[in-house]
């Protein structure tokens, strides 16, 4: 499981309410879109029920935010004080008079509404089958901003679940920064008089908190690696709240019919093992390798390779250029006498080109580096030697797989009893260097195939036959992650522009890579060489040669001028310290106005 990290906030979307979240549009809900669905509003807002999770969120005498148990259980259940004295942000759509957040097809920005540091969090029992949770701040440690913050903060999705997000905290120190200038202006516009004093409260105390939530983070860490996979038996604790409630304006709709109760987590009995005759060769043979992947790759990746053991023959891993698909599979087996590489060619369209051909003249087979390797492990096996060995296909979907992969993929899917179906006829009579095999190999159920593929207009999709056959696992690494596998210790603020250029770009493929942390660790150990004046320098150089040049921007395509405006943001933002990087977003606005596409190369 994956938990933030450390000293950064979170965050989760909100409704949007006018006048502060006080329920005051809560009476003619059918006319005013707060972002809830349509059907929601008109079954229960619309007749009196008070469902809505969010019109306490900034309530005077007690706020609290309610969640779903589906939107946060996943993190909650099992660790109940895991978002104790975190920095919580609300973010959701500004809302527009007169019917309130707008319905109109293109996105609408998110703006960042206020934040809590959040004291407790406990179960609310509604009935047998759902359970709410609610979050209440520190009496002093709530706030909302006097008008909505656009959200320019990055922020990811933390794996395990839905709903929360991770924020950077420099990013959101920032935000707070800014409002606090907003709030110096000669005529401020708070929703209440005591907002101003508790913004300043908020914002003079976030570096402390941050460091508390910093050290509380680490402890829940700690337990989430000491526990994976577990339970725990502590029981849920519950506060009550000391703070004697003011009634607001819409009472009526904030006598949440809930049951407050402790919310057991029962401790499941342990599945007996269904006993199988079938042999597993695993693709993760040894201890220290199987923690490497752990801490390289996550648990999760961890837990994915060892179900695929179990269950196909075949894995395919994917994942952005740079990510470390190579890296992973060169790591699984630490033997280099039990792995082979096998870069495929894109003009590959039959067997030969993978295990080889039938000499006309000596009628002798003359194998590939894979058959010679097939052969090794039948000889391996014939010995009673059950180590596995490891075929490794780069570029695997550079060509249609069937075309040169079937004859191995129709065999290797047969029982390990079965060694005459799992058997391949070369032809010839016999194989050329390997003595003793006649004309054919026998494919050993030890050997296990892994491929690497990536998707863009090189390569070719995969058919249902070879899925089927086969399991997909997508490796994801951030920015962050990244630089941390590079070794490489630089600037909070430069992470941050890595960070929010990486997140701008991903879905026109040009991501922050390995690679690129490489080349950047690289230019940093040689700046003098480099006569360059600062870090700041490979940095800028790093990024416009390693992820910029990846991006291709078509003249009409309206997703080009939302992006581009980011960009300009971006470039804004940290334009002073990565000038070549801003000039080359200049240069892409320019391209576009003028109807010219952009093209790297």
């Amino acid at each position: 499981m994956t938990y933030i990290t450390m000293g950064n906030a979170l965050g989760c979307t909100i409704n949007s309410h006018r006048r502060g979240w006080d329920g005051s549009i809560c009476r003619n809900a059918e006319t005013w879109n707060c972002s809830a669905k349509q059907q929601f509003r008109t079954d229960y807002c619309q007749q009196g029920d008070p469902r809505c999770y969010h019109i306490h969120i900034f309530e005077e005498g007690d706020p609290y935010c309610l969640i779903d148990d589906l939107g946060i259980g996943w993190l909650l259940e099992p660790y109940p004080d895991a978002l104790n004295d975190q920095i919580l942000l609300f973010w959701g759509k500004r809302f527009q008079e007169p019917r309130g957040v707008s319905e109109i097809a293109s996105r609408p920005k998110d703006y960042v509404f206020g934040a809590y540091r959040v004291r407790n969090v406990s179960p609310q029992k509604i009935n047998e089958f759902k359970t709410l949770w609610k979050i209440e701040p520190y009496p002093d440690g709530w706030t909302r901003f006097q008008q909505p913050h656009i959200l320019t903060v990055y922020y990811k999705s933390i794996i395990g679940g839905v709903y929360l997000k991770e924020v950077n905290r420099v990013a959101v120190e920032n935000m707070f920064e800014k409002a606090a200038e907003q709030a110096r202006s000669p005529n401020p516009n708070w929703y209440e008089e005591s907002d101003a004093q508790r913004f300043e409260s908020f914002h003079k105390q976030l570096p402390d908190w941050f460091e508390a939530a910093r050290e509380y983070a680490s402890k829940v860490k700690h337990n989430m690696l000491r526990d994976y996979g577990q339970i725990p038996s502590l029981p849920i604790p519950i506060q009550s709240s000391t703070t004697t409630p003011v009634r607001g304006p819409f009472d009526d709709l904030k006598n949440l019919d809930v049951k407050k109760s402790v919310v057991s987590v029962a401790i499941p009995t342990t599945p007996k093992a269904i006993k199988s005759d079938t042999p597993v060769y695993p693709l993760l043979e040894k201890d220290h390798v199987k923690d490497k992947i752990k801490l390289v790759y996550s648990k999760e990746i961890f837990d994915a390779i060892m179900a695929v053991s179990l269950t196909k023959n075949i894995l395919i891993l994917t994942g952005s250029p740079g990510v470390g698909k190579s890296t992973l599979a060169m790591t699984l087996i630490d033997d280099p006498e039990r792995k082979l590489i096998v870069p495929v060619g894109s003009t590959w369209r039959g067997r030969e080109d993978l295990l080889g051909y039938v000499n006309p003249i000596s009628n002798e087979f003359e194998p590939t580096d894979l058959t010679r390797f097939l052969c090794k492990a039948e000889a391996a096996w014939r010995k009673n030697l059950r180590h596995t060995y490891l075929v490794i296909f780069e570029e695997f979907n550079l060509s249609q797989p069937e075309y040169w992969f079937a004859d191995i993929l129709v065999r290797s899917q047969y029982p390990d009893t079965e060694e005459k179906l799992r058997t391949l006829e070369l032809g010839g009579k016999s194989i050329r260097g390997v003595p003793n095999n006649g004309s054919k190999v026998f494919i050993t159920p030890t050997v296990r195939f892994v491929a690497t593929i990536n998707n863009d207009h090189t390569t070719l999709s995969l058919s249902p036959r070879v899925l089927d056959r086969a399991s997909i696992i997508e490796l994801n690494l951030e920015p962050r992650a990244i630089l941390e596998r590079a070794r490489l210790e630089i600037e909070e603020k430069q992470i941050m522009a890595v960070e929010e250029l990486d997140a701008l770009l991903k879905y026109k493929n040009a991501t922050f890579s390995l690679r690129a942390a490489e080349s950047l660790k690289r230019c940093m150990e040689n700046l003098q060489l480099l006569d360059m004046a600062s870090t700041w320098d490979a940095l800028d150089i790093v990024l416009l040669q390693q992820v910029l040049t990846k991006v291709r921007l078509m003249v009409g395509d309206p997703a080009n001028d939302s992006l581009m405006q980011s960009l300009e943001e971006w470039s804004e933002s940290y334009g002073k310290y990565l000038r070549k990087c801003a000039s080359l977003l200049n240069s892409w606005a320019e391209a576009l106005k003028d109807g010219r596409d952009v093209i790297q190369a």
